[in-house]
């Protein structure tokens, strides 16, 4: 017999099926994430279009693993409660407009405060991924408000390099829990 529990993750997983395709979205994070380090000066410029063509292949190709494992699912229209991303997407623009509009040097990173928060919706708002935006909501939040730019300096997450790296990495462990929630749910698939 199928438990409560069992069966709400097999609805969750038909009706999410695109965005839980997380080992298609990896590589494209990947990309964004060096084009951030080298936006920070971290590594060589040289580097971005490297990775850019590497990251379009890996995509093409998850596309074409998760087709073969499982097949195409025509999304259904409707209502979704997806767009409890916008909040926090808001909310960050409008803190970055006022906090630099202010010349404000906060000890906190008011970014990764409102990201992190969003995270931690998502925990409440899409249950059967709770498990990765517990950790990423818990991890961005400790480091935001961690005082790390020291006195009267600017917190390095405020720097939209630093937040958008950690926002990449947050992604990741996102796509990387999708992928083994659909592995789990539908198993390895029709050919197996």
């Amino acid at each position: 017999m199928v438990s409560r529990a069992e069966l709400e993750r097999v609805r969750y997983v038909t009706a999410h099926f695109e965005v839980l395709q997380g080992l298609a979205v990896l590589p494209v994070v990947a990309g964004c994430g060096v084009a951030m380090a080298w936006a920070a000066g971290w590594i060589s410029g040289w580097i971005v279009p490297m990775v850019a063509v590497i990251a379009v292949a890996a995509t093409f190709a998850a596309n074409a693993h998760y087709r073969r494992t499982y097949g195409q699912v025509e999304p259904r229209s409707g209502k979704t409660r997806d767009a409890f991303l916008l909040w926090p997407t808001a909310g960050l623009i409008i803190a970055v407009v006022l906090v630099h509009a202010a010349g404000l040097h906060l000890p906190i990173s008011l970014e990764g405060v409102i990201l992190s928060a969003g995270a931690l919706a998502g925990a409440w708002l899409q249950r059967p991924l709770a498990p990765a935006f517990l950790l990423i909501g818990c991890v961005g939040l400790a480091l935001s408000l961690a005082p790390l730019g020291g006195l009267g300096g600017r917190h390095p997450l405020s720097d939209t390099e630093n937040w958008m790296i950690l926002f990449n990495g947050g992604v990741a462990v996102l796509a990387g829990w999708g992928h083994l929630l659909l592995r789990r749910t539908l198993g390895q698939g029709r050919n197996r």
